[in-house]
């Protein structure tokens, strides 16, 4: 493999060598210098490996991307380019989890009962933190949106725990009293993926009251 062991993991080092075959060298050897600098924390690790499936999911469906590309001092994880290496695009990661609490009572209940269903109803209510993850991602790039002028799309990556579903995503989004869409037209849309057996699965919710578009298809990914 070129650059060896990267994340420690032989599956996780499988899927980045997959995701590399989409991206620049450039932006590659960004990913195995972050990898091996968090080594030993698990968690960061993954937050960086859910920065390089988006990433890779996006240029598989044919868009020019740069990661980390600085935009007035802040790094967004992805922007789309085009074929002169403008700004066409801003696509922001965020990762929904549940609280800690429930998830260290959740993982309780999994060492003693040996099941995952015990949390599945009663950890569902997910509607107001999910509203406040997306809220605070908008809020952290809305100036550099409105100053480079681009469309800007926030991703989200739900964790297991959370057993989210894309119906929710499109509440926060669109519910007629406090829907983010409407509040926030800068904000193009959103991309929703979570994994299932390895691959992770992609649904885009588009707004239509956004003042500049942004298409991006629904699909699978790798």
């Amino acid at each position: 493999m070129k650059y060896g062991q990267i994340a420690g993991n032989k599956s996780i080092d499988k899927t980045i060598y997959r995701c590399f075959d989409f991206l620049e060298v450039s932006d590659q050897k960004k990913f195995v210098v972050k990898f091996r600098e968090q080594r030993n924390d698990s968690e960061q690790i993954m937050h960086t490996f859910r920065e390089l499936i988006l990433g890779a999911y996006l240029s598989s469906n044919h868009f020019k991307v740069k990661y980390e590309y600085d935009i007035n001092g802040k790094t967004p994880d992805w922007c789309i380019l085009n074929g002169k290496s403008e700004i066409e695009g801003i696509v922001e990661l965020t990762n929904f989890h549940i609280d800690r609490l429930a998830e260290n009572e959740i993982k309780d209940d999994w060492n003693k009962k040996g099941s995952s269903l015990v949390f599945r109803n009663k950890y569902r209510n997910n509607l107001d933190r999910l509203y406040k993850c997306i809220w605070l991602k908008i809020q952290t790039y809305q100036e550099s949106v409105k100053s480079v002028g681009k469309p800007y799309v926030i991703s989200v990556f739900g964790d297991f725990l959370a057993a989210v579903k894309f119906k929710e995503i499109k509440f926060c989004l669109n519910d007629k009293e406090s829907g983010l869409f409407e509040l926030y037209p800068e904000l193009s849309g959103v991309l929703y993926f979570q994994e299932f057996s390895g691959s992770y699965h992609f649904e885009y919710e588009s707004n239509l009251n956004a003042v500049r578009k942004l298409n991006i298809p629904n699909g699978i990914f790798p």
